[in-house]
């Protein structure tokens, strides 16, 4: 891919967000992949790490339950619009990026039990966390 490929891409991907409407849906399209690719990483950890028992139950279970997951994200779209003054669409926002964050949590634990190394990521996720003050 040269420069020029690059430029258009982004270009294209700023287009289909310029509406709200449309950022929300390009939110909820990266989590379906970020979905799919979750279990994708998750299945090849469990087929090249002999500590994890590989289980096609368990893999439809996690199926059921982000099919589950999308059509409860899906739901709160028309929901967010009975709030008044965009609180609902805020509201959205934040479900949608706390989701997508807890999948990029579980791509990076896969690639974990992958073997790998993910310090690097885990503090890229780690700074969207909030933090306890509490301590």
């Amino acid at each position: 891919m040269n420069k020029l490929e690059a430029i258009n891409m982004f270009e294209f991907l700023r287009e289909l967000i310029k509406t709200e409407d449309a950022r929300i849906l390009f939110i909820l399209g990266v989590i379906c992949i970020a979905m799919v690719i979750d279990f994708l990483s998750g299945t090849i950890a469990a087929k090249i790490n002999p500590i994890i028992e590989f289980k096609s139950k368990a893999g439809i279970d996690g199926i059921l339950r982000k099919i589950t997951s999308v059509i409860l994200l899906v739901f709160f779209i028309p929901v967010s619009v009975l709030v008044p003054n965009n609180i609902g669409t805020a509201l959205l926002y934040t479900l949608y990026v706390g989701y997508l964050i807890m999948e990029l949590q579980s791509i990076l634990e896969n690639y974990k039990k992958m073997g790998g190394d993910y310090s690097v990521f885990q503090k890229f996720v780690d700074s969207f966390k909030s933090k306890d003050t509490t301590e």
